[in-house]
C-alpha cells in the first residue's frame, strides 16, 4: 500500500484540467447561442430559385433615390423596351439615398421576379417587405447606379447559376410552422 505522502498528483490535475475546458466550451456555446435560431430554420420557406419568370411577366415601378435627374424615366424605358411591365416611374419619396447600386423591394411572393431583376441590376441589393402598396415590385436606383446589365450579361448570369426562364411560375410556398 502506498502512502499518502508517495502518491502522483498528475493523473486528477489531468482530468480538472479536461473537466473545466469541457465545462468552459459547454458554457460558451450557452452563453453564445442564438434562442430564435431553431425557429427560423422550421419557419423559414424555402430559398432555392431554379426558376424566374419571364421579364414580360413582371410588373415593377422604377424610382429614382439620387439627385440625378431622369434616371428613373430613361431606366423605366430600357426595362420597357427589354419586356417588362414597366407601371411608372418616380422619385423615391419618403426612403433613405440609396448609396449603391440600387434596391429591389419585393413581397414573399414575388421572389423569383425579383431574382430576375437582379441579374438586370448587378449589385442591387435584395430588399424584402411586407407589402407594397401597388402589389409590384419596386426597383429604386442609388448612387452607384450606371446602367441596366445587358441582355448577354443577364443570360450568362442565369446560365451560370442554373436559373431558367419558365411561363408559369410556381408560387412561392409559404412557410408551415
Amino acid at each position: 500500500m502506498t502512502s499518502p505522502a508517495t502518491r502522483r498528483p498528475l493523473p486528477a490535475l489531468v482530468f480538472l484540467l479536461a473537466l473545466t475546458v469541457l465545462t468552459s466550451l459547454v458554457w460558451w456555446r450557452v452563453m453564445n447561442r442564438n434562442d430564435h435560431t431553431a425557429a427560423q430554420s422550421t419557419c423559414k420557406p424555402s430559398t432555392v430559385i431554379a426558376v424566374v419568370p419571364r421579364p414580360q411577366s413582371v410588373a415593377l415601378s422604377v424610382l429614382n433615390s439620387t439627385s440625378t435627374a431622369g434616371i428613373a424615366k430613361s431606366t423605366a424605358a430600357k426595362l420597357t423596351a427589354r419586356g417588362f411591365k414597366v407601371t411608372g416611374y418616380d422619385n423615391d419619396v419618403g426612403h433613405a439615398p440609396i448609396a449603391g447600386v440600387a434596391e429591389i423591394r419585393y413581397t414573399l411572393d414575388q421572389v423569383r421576379a425579383a431574382t430576375l431583376l437582379s441579374y438586370y441590376f448587378p449589385g442591387a441589393r435584395l430588399v424584402h417587405i411586407t407589402s407594397t402598396s401597388e402589389g409590384i415590385l419596386t426597383v429604386s436606383l442609388g448612387k452607384r447606379f450606371l446602367a441596366i446589365a445587358t441582355d448577354q450579361a443577364v443570360r450568362a448570369g442565369l446560365a451560370k447559376n442554373n436559373v431558367h426562364f419558365v411561363d408559369t411560375v410556381p408560387r412561392t410556398p409559404s412557410p408551415t410552422c
